[in-house]
């Protein structure tokens, strides 16, 4: 049997292995026969069950079946006994003792723990159902239409420029303007055209304001990972609805991260309610951490006609 190339998985459990006191170092713990051993480290079949458990989690399921294999549980003991002598020869070298390494495993600890403590606050408690799903389907028609709004943009970074930009658009075209202050360089020469795009090719709060706008009309500031973006619609083009079945899946993930979101958003300030948080902005900012340079929305997928999510 051909075996399945693991991208990279490998370097994810020697870090693992590293932090062993994050993500938990089997061998020896388990009750059964001893199905491998390293020098003085023995693994139990309950060990290799476990160590086993903890990589399915992390895979697709192409890959677990193939754990679940003979074939599959042989190449991972190849695998585990790597992990185990560079674990050994780290311990050796008394790797963990160092300060980067206690800072970098004590980093890990501390996501694993908070991404375990979502995962039960928040995520095992959201459940979207086929009800719901096609309720909203049927209830929102205008989301699932199909039509295409064509749009420009004037991209600016800051609350104050968004404001100088609207006010100016009282008087001056919207074209110009673009091609003056707007921050996107791949469309700012173009008058700020984006070229027709679908509502699920933009982030929700700009395909709502986009697909409530009227010809020619322009919108007020919307906030977007790349800054904020005052919109003007230029036209909108009829396309084909979508069937139930064509958006099933990837409604159900959209109407889960939006409950998932707002549970998130109400449990954390009920936490924030209860704590008592001091903090002392004088003090800032501290360090020396060059920001990256802003991305432009036409930059980041290469072109305007849908390549990227606004």
């Amino acid at each position: 049997m051909r075996r399945i190339p693991w991208r990279g998985r490998f370097f994810i459990m020697v870090a693992c292995a590293l932090a062993a006191a994050a993500c938990g170092r089997g061998g020896g713990e388990g009750k059964g026969p001893v199905v491998l051993k390293v020098n003085d480290k023995a693994y139990t079949t309950a060990d290799l069950e476990r160590e086993i458990a903890q990589e399915a989690r992390r895979a697709s399921r192409d890959v677990q079946a193939y754990l679940a294999s003979k074939e599959g549980q042989k190449q991972f003991l190849d695998r585990l006994v790597r992990r185990e002598l560079l674990m050994q020869e780290a311990e050796k070298q008394k790797l963990g003792e160092r300060p980067e390494v206690a800072e970098q495993v004590a980093a890990l600890r501390r996501e694993l723990m908070v991404r375990t403590l979502l995962q039960e606050e928040v995520s095992a408690k959201i459940r979207i159902g086929d009800k719901e799903v096609q309720e909203y389907f049927t209830s929102h028609p205008e989301e699932f239409s199909g039509d295409e709004v064509r749009l420009r943009h004037i991209l600016v970074g800051t609350d104050e420029e968004a404001k100088y930009v609207l006010d100016r658009l009282k008087k001056e075209p919207f074209e110009a303007l673009a091609k003056m202050l707007s921050k996107d360089s791949s469309t700012a020469s173009k008058g700020g055209d984006l070229g027709y795009l679908r509502r699920e090719q933009m982030f929700p709060d700009m395909a709502k304001a986009a697909f409530a706008l009227k010809p020619g009309e322009v919108s007020a500031a919307i906030r977007s990972p790349f800054g904020l973006h005052v919109l003007q619609f230029v036209d909108r083009k009829k396309g084909q609805a979508f069937a139930f079945d064509q958006v099933k899946e990837q409604l159900r993930r959209r109407l889960l991260e939006e409950r998932q979101n707002q549970r998130f958003q109400e449990w954390i300030k009920g936490l924030e309610a209860a704590a008592k948080v001091t903090r002392d902005e004088s003090l800032l900012p501290v360090g020396a951490v060059a920001p990256a340079p802003p991305i432009a929305p036409g930059q980041a997928g290469g072109g305007n006609k849908g390549a990227q999510k606004l």
